[in-house]
């Protein structure tokens, strides 16, 4: 009778211990699987921009320039009567047209960005949008002809302010000739009461382009 309800315990211990596992398994599936689909995601997204990139150069060196808009999603990338790319890409995710701006009235150079799900993503540093880039600063990823950069967002030091100085959002700080770009730091590590840190003009605030 003591050996069966050794059995019984051990039994109700190793249940026990499955249950945990399980539940374990479950907890960590939930926050592990997540993140590497959506890394996942975020290859594809930039390989899809990468690809884009090659493809809008075979465009540009039959037409002489860039096109004005890209097909929806699925649609053939064509010029005349070649064909460039049987089915244009979209996000992964929300099945939307990746963002592309050209500038007339030439359409010599051109923008694409996309939003990576993974904001610690060190592509987002590299190509310079750890304060957003592109129109309203709502993407952190992007690529671009050889002839242009992306607009990059970044708070900086804004030209005036009084002697405390204020820390803004600019759309493109080179143009106005800021010193210091502080990225996602909306205080500006409080250093704007400084003149040396402030931009040289507000040109920058906003680019229609």
């Amino acid at each position: 009778m003591v050996t069966s309800r050794v059995k019984e315990g051990f039994a109700l211990i190793e249940v026990l211990i499955v249950i945990a596992l399980l539940a374990l398994i479950t907890v960590l599936s939930g926050i592990v699987v997540p993140k590497y689909i959506n890394k996942a995601f975020d290859a594809r997204r930039k390989t899809d921009l990468y690809k884009l990139r090659n493809y809008l150069e075979v465009y540009f060196d039959n037409a002489g320039d860039y096109p004005k808009k890209l097909p929806d999603c699925g649609q053939p990338f064509m010029y005349n009567n070649l064909t460039i790319l049987n089915a244009m890409f979209c996000d992964p995710v929300t099945r939307k047209p990746y963002a592309y701006q050209t500038k007339g009235e030439n359409w010599q150079s051109y923008r694409l960005y996309t939003v990576l799900s993974d904001s610690q993503d060190i592509s987002i540093s590299d190509v310079g949008c750890l304060g957003g880039c592109g129109p309203d600063c709502s993407y952190n990823y992007g690529v671009s002809s050889p002839n242009i950069g992306l607009i990059r967002c970044s708070y900086v030091c804004a030209p005036g302010g009084g002697s405390t100085g204020v820390c803004e959002l600019y759309q493109n700080p080179d143009i106005s000739l800021c010193p210091r770009l502080y990225g996602q730091d909306s205080t500006c590590k409080n250093e704007c009461s400084s003149p040396k840190n402030k931009c040289k003009n507000a040109s920058g605030k906003y680019v229609p382009y």
